[in-house]
């Protein structure tokens, strides 16, 4: 009843509302870079906050062994990216909302008419770019940020490495069914091989995409939900 309220009132205001006004780039986050969420990682000391980011897509699995009691591998993320920066830089709230909008955005993701009303009457519908794994030969391949929507020439396209990981906090939302949210990440870029200024991101606010313990049940290829949220930095100017 309450999903269906919410429900209701969402599209009540997406109906009156076409889009909120836009609101042109700031040209430094330092207000919202004073909010990062703090965790274990190693914090972004010395570098710009240039971009923060919604992604909604799904962590990607297999399971071609054919032995049930394995886990399952890994073959990266597929996800749509958002600025939700921009609006969080000048929002009074934002200290409360951060937290918030990985959860909110992924129970809505099941529902594309919900996820859409919610991220416009946010200010948060301007789709940046995509995430994605670049193959790089036969056995690497490299998480991906292409920013290819951002009005800046050369756009922002990093491409980073794992340097280290923390789980999500007991707080942080376990998904659509249940299944925990994948961990935290610091990804920095040590080969140079990112464009456009950015050279680091951290995976921050997860929620979802965890994958199952073992292989029990899965198809050989298969997809989990997640939202996360990506603070990407690049060396001050």
């Amino acid at each position: 009843m309450l999903f269906s309220s919410f429900s209701a009132a969402l599209l009540l205001l997406t109906s009156s509302v076409s889009a909120l006004p836009k609101i042109p780039r700031a040209t430094n986050l330092d207000s919202l870079a004073a909010r990062y969420p703090k965790s274990d990682l190693p914090g972004p000391d010395g570098l710009e906050l240039k971009y923060v980011l919604l992604g909604v897509g799904t962590q990607n699995y297999t399971c071609n062994s054919g032995n049930e009691t394995a886990p399952p591998g890994t073959t990266g993320a597929l996800a749509k990216l958002y600025d939700i920066g921009t609006r969080l830089n000048r929002d009074p709230l934002a200290q409360w909302k951060i937290s918030s909008i990985s959860g909110l955005a992924l129970s809505l993701s099941s529902f594309g008419n919900l996820l859409d009303g919610y991220l416009m009457l946010e200010g948060y519908n301007e789709w940046m770019g995509n995430h994605f794994f670049t193959q790089m030969d036969t056995t690497t391949s490299i998480p991906t940020f292409y920013l290819d929507h951002a009005k800046t020439t050369p756009f922002p396209n990093a491409m980073v490495t794992k340097k280290n990981a923390v789980d999500a906090p007991k707080s942080a939302c376990p998904g659509t069914k249940n299944e925990g949210a994948v961990q935290w990440l610091q990804l920095v870029d040590e080969k140079g091989l990112s464009a456009g200024g950015v050279n680091a991101v951290y995976r921050l606010e997860t929620a979802g995409g965890n994958k199952p313990a073992t292989c029990k049940g899965q198809k050989a290829a298969f997809e989990v939900p997640y939202t996360a949220q990506y603070w990407v930095y690049g060396t001050k100017a």
